[in-house]
Order: structure tokens, then C-alpha cells, then sequence
């Protein structure tokens, strides 16, 4: 079997090095990439877990999120939209190559004054992003340059060892790895012998890090993967008990109960019958990728508008 080494890849399309983009977020499953991603969320309230640990953005909070740091985003019970910069370590690290292991532990910036000069400083950059008009990529370059300095002074950060950093690029290519066999084979009978199998690794070695890198064991994993898309069929088709246990992997009608009930409080076929079915919740991982991202000019035009809140602060 071929395995896929690459991380979640960035589009540069605009600029080298940098891409803003606007996303309404449903589901993003635990995942980790090459670039340094800072966020606005600026509308509703969404579920942001970095590794292992769980915060409710609300409006206007700034997120951080380093190289290979694996998280995850779900939907809370509100609509949301995610102002995005993904920034290769390329852009910054040429003004001194130790930027490239650059890691901040301030993850949530929600209020202060840095917070509101980092907030005006990325809606201008937005705006400039865009516009069209001459060197917009050097002004766009200049302001995330002084928003990284901003941070890098006012926020706690060190710079990792490169050990430190291979181990973490090496760990979420790992991880991409047996996340994306679970989603290909979650259907089928699956154990924890062919996940170390797939990564040449013992059976504890294989539970210690799904466990570390997850925060839960193989098979509440698998079992939550199994369950969101029971849920999905439920609520999308007409197929049976039995027949969505065939199709989502549960070996029987009482393990699918058993999730139902946990989330629930209440049995699958009672869920079925219900006309009003509530929805999922709980900060559980996600374990799928649902988002809807900004065509150009979708953000173009919603730019426009930052570019006019930033020019009132």
C-alpha cells in the first residue's frame, strides 16, 4: 500500500507565501499543516481544539495556530465565518532562520489593546489582500511582518529546537496517515494491529499515540466516525436500523444504541421516530471535513467591508 507523505497542502494563489481566505466552519477533523495559521472569528461561536485542548471562540477572538500543531474545528449551534491567514514559514523565516521554529503559547487573543491593534492591523491587510491595486502584495508583506513582531513581543513564544520540530512535522504526518485510514476503512472490520501494522510500530506504541495526539482511544475514535455518519443517514435517508449498521461499520444494533444513548439519551430507533430530532452538541472531535470557503468574490466583497471597520478604529 502507497502512503500519502504530504500534509494538508496550502494554495498560495495570490501571494507567495500567504493566503486569506474566508470559511464558514462545519467540521474540520484533527489535522495539522506546513503554515502558521492566524484567525478572526467574525461571526457566531465555534469549537476550536488544539491538541487536546478545547476553546469556544466567540466574535472577534484571534487564534494562533503553529506549524504542525494538530487541531481540529466544529460547529457550535450558531452560524459562524473564519477570517483565515495561512503564512509559510518562508515569508518570515528570511529575516532570521530561527523564526522558522517560532512557536507561540498564547493560542486565544479575545481582548486588550493588542488584540485591538492586531484586529484593525489584519483588516487592513485583508483589504489590501483584495484590492487590486499596485504592490498590494508589499503592503499586505509589511503588515503581517509587523503583526508577527507584535506577537513575538507581547505574547509568550519561544523558539523550539529543530528536534522539537521534526518530531512535531513527523508526528502529524503520522497522524494524517491513520486518520485517513480509519476514514477509508471505519466501514470495515478495523483494529488497532492494522494501525501499527500500517506505521511498522508495536499495538502500544500505535494506542499511545492516537491517545496523545487525540486525546481518545482507537476505538472511541472509530466509534465517533462511525457514529456521525450513522447520524447523518439517519436523518438523510430511510434506511433501517439494520441496514445503516451494514453501512456505517457497527457490528450490531446495540453498539450504535450505546452511542445514541450517550448522546442522545435515547435509543437509535427512538431517534428515527422523533420529528423533531435535536442535533449533536457536544464538543466531541469531529472526525469529518464539512466547510463551505468564499469564492474570490464573495471575499473580495466582504473585505470591503473590514477594509471600512478598520479605517473607523
Amino acid at each position: 500500500m502507497s502512503r500519502k507523505k504530504e500534509l494538508e497542502i496550502v494554495q498560495h494563489t495570490n501571494m507567495n507565501h500567504l493566503e486569506i481566505f474566508f470559511v464558514e466552519m462545519t467540521a474540520r477533523g484533527p489535522h495539522g499543516h506546513d503554515d502558521l495559521e492566524i484567525g478572526v472569528l467574525l461571526k457566531g461561536t465555534v469549537t476550536l481544539v488544539l491538541e487536546q485542548k478545547s476553546y469556544i471562540l466567540q466574535e472577534g477572538d484571534i487564534y494562533l495556530i503553529n506549524r504542525h500543531q494538530v487541531h481540529s474545528f466544529a460547529r457550535t449551534d450558531t452560524d459562524n465565518l473564519i477570517l483565515a491567514f495561512q503564512i509559510h514559514t518562508e515569508f518570515y523565516k528570511q529575516a532570521d532562520y530561527s523564526l522558522g521554529f517560532l512557536r507561540f503559547e498564547n493560542n486565544i487573543i479575545g481582548s486588550g489593546s493588542l488584540h485591538d491593534t492586531l484586529l484593525g492591523s489584519l483588516y487592513e491587510c485583508t483589504g489590501y489582500y483584495f484590492k487590486d491595486v499596485p504592490y498590494n502584495a508589499l503592503k499586505c508583506s509589511s503588515i503581517m511582518l509587523d503583526v508577527l513582531f507584535q506577537l513575538a513581543c507581547s505574547t509568550n513564544c519561544h523558539v523550539a529546537t529543530e528536534k522539537e520540530s521534526a518530531s512535531a512535522y513527523h508526528n502529524t504526518l503520522r497522524l494524517k496517515r491513520i486518520t485517513e485510514y480509519i476514514g477509508e476503512h471505519y466501514t470495515e472490520h478495523i483494529s488497532l494491529q492494522d494501525i501499527a501494522s500500517l506505521e511498522n510500530i508495536t499495538d502500544y506504541h500505535a494506542s499511545h499515540f492516537i491517545k496523545k495526539m487525540l486525546g481518545m482511544s482507537f476505538q472511541e475514535y472509530v466509534s465517533g466516525l462511525r457514529f456521525m455518519h450513522a447520524l447523518t443517514l439517519i436523518r438523510k435517508t430511510d434506511l433501517s436500523i439494520l441496514d445503516i449498521c451494514m453501512e456505517t461499520g457497527f457490528s450490531s444494533s446495540r453498539y450504535l444504541n450505546q452511542m445514541f444513548l450517550k448522546n442522545f439519551q435515547c435509543t437509535a430507533k427512538e431517534y428515527m421516530k422523533m420529528k423533531e430530532k435535536p442535533r449533536l452538541t457536544s464538543a466531541a472531535l469531529p472526525t469529518n471535513n464539512i466547510q463551505k470557503r468564499y469564492t474570490y468574490e464573495q471575499a473580495s466583497a466582504y473585505a470591503k467591508r473590514l477594509g471600512t471597520l478598520s479605517s473607523q478604529k
